[in-house]
C-alpha cells in the first residue's frame, strides 16, 4: 500500500491492483456523506489491512464491496471511488513527506581522518 492523501484525509493505495483502502470514517470524511456499507453474511479472500481479519462482502450504494465488521475499513476496487462519487472526480493532492531534520554538516579533515582510522583497523 502507498499512502496518498485526498480531501485532506490520508489513504493507501494497492500499488497491485490500484485499488483503495479506507480506515473506519475515512470514506465519510472523502465524500462529505455517510458510508454504510449493508454487509452480506460470509468472507470474502481479503483480509482487512488493519486489523487483519477477513472481509466480509456488502452493497454500498449501487456498488459491491468488501468491508472489514471490526474496524469498519472498506476496500475499493479501482473506478469505485468516483462511482460513489456520483460519477464526479475526487480531487487528489499529494501531501508533502514529513520534514526531517538535516544531519549537522561533518567536516572534510573529519571524514578523512575516520577512513583513514578504518582502514588502519583492516590492516591497509
Amino acid at each position: 500500500m502507498k499512502a496518498f492523501v485526498v480531501s485532506g484525509v490520508e489513504l493507501d493505495r494497492c500499488t497491485f491492483c490500484k485499488g483503495l483502502w479506507f480506515d473506519g470514517g475515512e470514506l465519510e470524511q472523502v465524500l462529505k456523506k455517510p458510508a454504510n456499507p449493508q454487509l452480506d453474511a460470509g468472507e470474502t479472500a481479503r483480509r482487512c489491512a488493519t486489523c487483519k481479519t477477513p472481509m466480509r462482502p456488502g452493497v454500498l450504494g449501487r456498488l459491491r464491496v468488501e468491508a472489514c465488521a471490526t474496524c469498519r475499513g472498506i476496500f475499493l476496487d479501482e473506478g469505485e471511488l468516483v462511482a460513489l462519487n456520483d460519477g464526479k472526480p475526487v480531487r487528489v493532492t499529494m501531501g508533502a513527506p514529513p520534514k526531517r531534520e538535516a544531519s549537522p554538516p561533518v567536516a572534510d579533515a573529519k571524514v578523512g581522518q575516520a577512513v583513514d582510522d578504518w582502514l588502519k583497523e583492516l590492516g591497509m
